[in-house]
């Protein structure tokens, strides 16, 4: 496996950086939903009775506009569209309005939100939206999976300028056949060749073994895909039998891909809930141990009136970051609804919500009750200081009172080196995901070792750890 690149935050979602642990504790955590929730209902005729999909959420560099794609599904005041996606923008993250936009005028002649009208597909798959900076002219991509009459479903591009004004890269039914089912999503990937990422129901899995829900991935271009998909996911003996997978999406963070799947738990009422899984290479796949759900329904049911109460769905694109001092935020946007494949008789749907995170906090290794310690595999120090994302258990501080860290440099022996040691480091104290290792007072000491192989050992007491990485300045 090649060595960790430390100018990237390092995770501890897989091993990939750990060498050995004494009394740790990985902890998966949940992000916090917003207390006003839900943050956007549908109330136009053409949206329908609620929202479907969330194709994704960005803040737009252009003009700092936050923008969300969303899709309307068969809308009874509106009876000649079946399944078109609409926009929805704010200023601040939190309030969402309908822009009135050109592309597609109501019943009463007055402008809509809708910017991409798909006519009477046969069966469609939500739409990923992505971005991409360094495509200057049209830096907005669209990846959607249609099928016909025949079902076979391909999977379509289509680029934009504005996220307003689509551009189909291949015209239906001109496009990509993916060899999987349907609940179709897509990322970039590592491969220029075929770039894009798709992740689906495995159509071998349905034909071959009666596994009705399962996770299968491909890769494609604007002219084919790179060959068979393969299977990414399946329930395992260890789960429920009534639980399936539903569908799974990802986006790259940091050196690694992190995806997000949803259980499908088909009980009396049924309901879903998203869980964690982490990829390398976006080929091989692991779920997050230990295995919990990172975004559950809230929870008492539709008694309680909550709109995410039986079903969570985060949006297809990576979580927006912002930053406020030494605090970076991870904010996800989802779409929950009082149903899931039940409860048919409610005519009001789904609505978005958000939930917010520490940035790298989707995990952390936790040391309570006894010190403990983490030792890193061998990497290549670039230079710079050594930032650590971390929040003492309580809010304190103190090292072996209420809790700390110390960052111990040593060389590929395990033998201290000078000057880096333990009794030099500074205790790391305190809670925020910028905060920097010093030894004896100075956060260059580590210069002395650019550019050669060290481990680090971190010596934990009370606290939570969840990343590293060089700051290079």
């Amino acid at each position: 496996m090649d060595r960790p690149d430390v100018c990237q935050p390092q995770l501890f979602l897989d091993d990939h950086i750990i060498e050995q642990t004494v009394r740790l504790k990985r902890v998966v955590h949940q992000p916090h939903k917003y207390h006003g929730n839900p943050i956007y209902s549908v109330g136009a005729p053409w949206e329908g009775r609620g929202m479907i999909y969330l194709g994704g959420v960005y803040v737009d560099p252009a003009d700092g506009t936050w923008k969300a794609w969303y899709v309307t599904l068969d809308p009874p005041e509106y009876p000649e569209i079946q399944f078109a996606v609409c926009m929805i923008i704010s200023r601040d993250g939190f309030h969402w309005t309908r822009p009135e936009l050109d592309v597609y005028q109501g019943h009463s002649g007055e402008k809509t939100n809708i910017v991409l009208d798909l006519g009477r597909v046969m069966r469609a798959a939500a739409p990923t939206i992505l971005h991409e900076p360094e495509n200057d002219e049209e830096p907005w991509i669209m990846v959607i999976s249609l099928a016909k009459d025949d079902l076979e479903y391909k999977a379509y591009i289509l680029r934009s300028a504005d996220g307003i004004h689509w551009r189909w890269e291949r015209e239906p039914p001109d496009g990509v056949v993916h060899g999987m089912q349907d609940r179709c999503t897509a990322f970039r990937g590592p491969d220029d060749e075929f770039p894009y990422v798709l992740l689906s129901r495995g159509k071998e899995d349905m034909t071959r073994w009666g596994l009705v829900r399962s996770v299968h991935r491909t890769a494609i271009n604007i002219e084919k895909a790179e060959g068979k998909p393969t299977r990414v996911m399946v329930p395992e003996l260890e789960d429920e039998t009534e639980d399936q997978i539903y569908h799974a999406h990802a986006f790259p963070y940091g050196e690694s891909y992190i995806g997000l799947f949803q259980w499908y738990h088909e009980t009396e009422n049924p309901w879903g809930e998203m869980e964690l899984m982490v990829s390398r290479d976006s080929v091989r796949w692991q779920r997050v141990r230990p295995r919990r759900a990172f975004l559950p329904p809230s929870p008492g049911g539709g008694a309680t009136g909550a709109f995410d109460c039986q079903v969570t769905d985060t949006a297809l694109s990576p979580p927006v970051r912002t930053s406020q001092g030494i605090i970076d935020t991870l904010w996800f946007y989802y779409w929950g609804g009082p149903a899931m494949h039940g409860n048919r008789h409610l005519t009001f749907g789904r609505a978005m919500g958000l939930a917010q995170l520490r940035a790298d906090g989707f995990c952390s290794l936790r040391a309570h009750r006894f010190p403990g310690t983490l030792f890193t595999k061998p990497f290549t120090w670039p230079g710079g200081r050594l930032l650590i994302n971390a929040a003492v258990l309580g809010g304190g501080g103190g090292w072996m009172g209420t809790g700390g860290l110390r960052t111990e440099v040593l060389n590929e022996n395990l033998e201290p080196i000078e000057g880096l040691g333990h009794d030099e480091a500074d205790v790391v104290t305190g809670d925020g995901t910028g905060l920097f290792q010093k030894w004896k007072g100075d956060p260059r000491a580590i210069d002395s070792v650019e550019g050669e192989m060290v481990r680090f050992k971190f010596d934990m007491s009370n606290i939570d750890l969840f990343s590293f990485r060089a700051e290079q300045i």
